[in-house]
């Protein structure tokens, strides 16, 4: 027998998901309620997940492992909140400055790494190191892109003549790319979507209003 505290969730799923779904007809009261009421659940939710993970890896090792410079991360996230008082809020821009110049250089030695040089190094040895046919007509195809894609955002000059026809050909890579990338979003859509479903067939409709087994 499932108890009441799981059917009142799957109740309130269910009502969520419902809401949710009515704006496939208009905005309505019921859509802007439980879009709220989501928002603000995620957000208590991430700020419990935040500050078990703080208590979890800076109290403790500062407490535990003696490694007390975490205290200075520490204050500078408690500096974010002066942001609530108009009086002092310039003092948030402090701790934010250091944050994004750490987050941007963290980010932007990653992606020029994967997104640069790796791709410049595989492009190049996969030329050469095909073990196969079809590997070596991928890297054939992979090089052409690279080259082609390239030529397009010349603009320097006018795209006509060879580097025109180049310019065509990077063009179509660039359509298919955006193509793979949007089905991509499309399919994840989907997947989202049928766990939705599954979830009100089998847990709201079979299980809570039919009798059935909740999972």
């Amino acid at each position: 027998m499932v108890d009441i505290y799981t059917q009142l969730g799957v109740l309130a799923g269910a009502l969520m998901i419902i809401g949710q779904f009515t704006m496939l007809w208009k905005d309505n009261l019921y859509f802007r309620v439980t879009t709220r009421i989501v928002v603000g659940y995620y957000m208590m939710y991430m700020m419990c997940y935040y500050v078990a993970m703080i208590y979890g890896r800076t109290w403790n090792a500062m407490t535990v492992q003696g490694e007390w410079w975490w205290a200075v991360a520490i204050f500078l996230g408690l500096l974010m909140y002066t942001r609530i008082s108009r009086q002092y809020a310039w003092i948030a821009k402090y701790p934010m400055s250091i944050a994004l110049g750490a987050g941007v250089g963290t980010v932007s030695v990653a992606l020029l790494r994967a997104q640069v040089l790796d791709q410049i190094t595989y492009t190049v040895t996969d030329l050469f190191t095909a073990t196969s046919a079809y590997a070596l007509f991928n890297a054939i195809v992979i090089a052409v892109a690279l080259v082609t894609t390239i030529s397009y955002f010349f603009f320097t000059r006018e795209h006509t003549g060879p580097l025109g026809w180049s310019a065509a050909v990077g063009r179509a890579f660039i359509m298919c790319s955006v193509a793979v990338i949007w089905a991509g979003d499309y399919m994840w859509a989907m997947a989202m979507l049928s766990g939705v479903l599954s979830y009100m067939v089998n847990n709201f409709i079979k299980g809570l209003m039919l009798g059935g087994p909740i999972s």
